[in-house]
């Protein structure tokens, strides 16, 4: 088992990765502290998960996928909760993916102005990345996580096995953030998953697949807890995101993936990074192959303009600059405010990859 605990003072919490936590669950928090214990999570996952843990506690069904990251699903979770009986004294668990955690802490962060909540991840990106940190947000106007609080969890509880009931495409998506953690803060991570990445994403080693989510884990669990807002280091963690969010909203949560939309907006990083002369050609050829032999989807078919104005919306953007997470060298991430609207227009042409000019 590997443990780490995400230090910030009274808001510190346990992460625990574990093949087999699933026959743990029961014991792993002290149910004699809720009135109740409510899980939210999605039919797919409810039928996937074979597990009796499951059908222990009442449980409310969300849409699939980001249809259900909306105010209105929140509404419709809190109704629920007021019918079965929710009150200040109860704990929500969030059972599921990146869309589940960052629902369920929303919901748990507004209900009765704040009750306590746990996430049990069941995707690669959940475990590595959407469930820690203490982020919540719906979205909104078709803008990615527009609204959305701090509220941090009482406890992160992992299991690998989980992974098991994905499809593989999930598992790709899901490699995009361990990739990103890589290319922001550790080399040597970035280096063993692109020299294994075919036989890691069909999970033939799940103690190696702990520890890669562990790394990730604490790597994100240094970030926050040297800045728990995300108002300096932390933005790190974005890498790829600024552009990756915006192509999500452009194609209104369909087309593209969450995972899909990061490696194009890692490549587009990439780009921005060479062109500043803070990455050299070589590292940026390496990556370039290695992320482009993991995508396949084509989106020429784009309006880059469409996507500069969705990234007004991006979190980074403070008085009209927009804050951009770029490469100084593999494993080594940086932020940088000369990023011009121009800039952002060459590397979504790179990515798209069509021949005619955005301007």
């Amino acid at each position: 088992m590997h443990q780490l605990e995400i230090n910030l003072n009274n808001n510190s919490y346990p992460i625990l990765i574990n093949k087999g936590i699933d026959k743990m669950l029961n014991n792993l928090f002290d149910k004699s502290n809720y009135s109740n214990i409510f899980i939210i999570t999605q039919q797919s996952i409810f039928d996937n998960v074979k597990n009796n843990f499951l059908s222990n506690y009442p449980t409310i069904i969300v849409d699939e996928n980001e249809a259900s990251k909306s105010v209105t699903t929140a509404e419709f979770v809190v109704q629920e909760l007021l019918k079965e009986g929710c009150d200040r004294e109860s704990l929500l668990i969030g059972f599921g993916g990146g869309t589940i955690t960052d629902l369920t802490g929303f919901v748990a962060s507004i209900f009765m102005r704040g009750i306590d909540h746990v996430f049990i991840p069941t995707t690669l990106l959940g475990m590595v990345d959407a469930s820690i940190g203490g982020k919540t947000a719906v979205n909104s106007n078709q803008v990615r996580n527009l609204i959305g609080t701090f509220k941090h969890p009482k406890g992160i509880y992992i299991d690998p096995l989980f992974l098991n009931t994905l499809p593989k495409k999930d598992i790709i998506d899901g490699f995009a953030e361990v990739i990103k953690y890589g290319l922001i803060v550790d080399m040597e991570l970035y280096n063993m998953v692109e020299s294994n990445f075919k036989e890691l994403i069909e999970l033939k080693d799940l103690n190696q697949i702990e520890t890669i989510i562990s790394k990730c884990c604490n790597h994100k669990a240094t970030f926050v807890a040297n800045d728990q807002f995300d108002y300096n280091e932390r933005m790190i963690l974005n890498f790829g995101h600024t552009i990756g969010h915006a192509l999500e909203s452009y194609f209104n949560y369909k087309k593209v993936t969450h995972g899909q939309a990061v490696y194009y907006g890692m490549m587009a990083a990439a780009f921005i990074s060479k062109k500043k002369g803070l990455l050299s050609g070589e590292k940026f050829n390496q990556i370039y192959t290695f992320i482009f032999s993991i995508l396949d989807l084509q989106i020429q078919d784009i309006d880059c303009n469409q996507v500069c104005k969705l990234i007004k919306y991006d979190k980074k953007r403070t008085k009209n600059k927009n804050y951009f997470i770029v490469l100084n060298d593999i494993g080594k991430a940086g932020i940088v405010k000369n990023v011009t609207t121009d800039d952002i227009k060459e590397a979504i042409t790179f990515i798209a990859n069509y021949e005619y000019s955005c301007n």
